[in-house]
């Protein structure tokens, strides 16, 4: 598998680190691969070798995140939806299939619901079904979600965090540790120095709260597969909130009635990309198969 590196400029000359992997051959299907929030493309890289057998991918750093540039400002759905226009053209991916975790499912949604031209389908993974700003208002949402505060931690410690509580997540193979670290950045002195600033975070966050999903849905005309993860032993705090996710995906699958919209569930954590690679893979390949062939 072989990987190329390229900028692109997005919207309002924003730089974004693009990485493309080429297909079995030049005539292969594209997928646009867009990472969740304070993560970056390499959330995929347990699942680019599977993808790349039969796709052109491109993954890249979102705005504010990693190799990508850092605006103070401009983080609202509509430049991210921007950016990932931007990167479809000056890739030539045609209109490929758009996959999206988390944040990253919210923009395909907006994307394939404003858009319909750009893309020949959309699989949104563990987001873009929950209407944030219905269960809480913004000071809660704050609150509650705002970025842990890890700049400065050593890396031996985080990964240390990791090993002792990957209880209900994948095994925490020296696969899967590479994956993590490469989602993190470090300071020469080997401390934690976040990708994404906390103050951007807050940003993407407050666009994340206002969003509605739903309304959304009713607009889609292209084929979309939305997979929600459900953890396969909740706790107590995670049952409120699978409750609310079974409550959401009702609602979405009633919005996008007569739409092409398929709701899936898959058993795992919230990062399907990485507990669940090989699967996950297959189900976009079978999803493929009924939107390009």
């Amino acid at each position: 598998m072989r990987e190329n590196r390229t900028h692109v400029e997005g919207e309002g000359g924003v730089r974004l680190s693009v990485r493309l992997f080429d297909g079995p051959d030049p005539g292969a299907p594209g997928l646009l691969l867009h990472h969740g929030l304070a993560s970056s493309s390499h959330i995929w890289d347990l699942m680019l070798p599977r993808l790349a057998r039969r796709f052109r991918v491109v993954a890249y750093d979102a705005r504010g995140h990693r190799r990508s540039s850092k605006p103070s400002s401009g983080y609202g759905f509509d430049h991210v939806v921007a950016d990932a226009l931007a990167v479809i053209r000056a890739t030539r991916l045609g209109r490929p299939i758009f996959v999206g975790h988390s944040w990253g499912a919210m923009a395909g949604l907006d994307l394939v619901a404003r858009h319909p031209r750009s893309t020949a389908g959309a699989v949104l993974i563990d987001g873009g079904l929950v209407t944030m700003r219905r269960h809480m208002d913004w000071r809660t949402a704050k609150e509650r979600l705002a970025p842990p505060r890890i700049a400065g931690t050593p890396v031996e410690e985080f990964v240390a965090t990791l090993r002792g509580s990957s209880a209900g997540g994948p095994p925490l193979t020296p696969e899967l540790e590479r994956t993590i670290l490469t989602v993190i950045d470090s300071d020469r002195h080997g401390r934690i120095r976040p990708n994404l600033s906390y103050g951007n975070h807050l940003r993407i966050l407050r666009a994340i709260w206002e969003q509605d999903p739903i309304a959304l849905y009713p607009k889609v005309r292209v084929p979309v597969l939305a997979i929600a993860s459900r953890p396969v032993d909740p706790g107590s705090d995670e049952r409120e909130f699978l409750e609310a996710k079974r409550r959401a995906l009702g609602e979405a699958r009633r919005a996008a009635r007569g739409r092409p919209v398929t709701f899936a569930w898959m058993a795992g954590i919230h990062d399907l990309p990485l507990q669940h690679p090989g699967p996950l893979a297959r189900r976009i390949s079978r999803f493929a198969d009924g939107v390009v062939g």
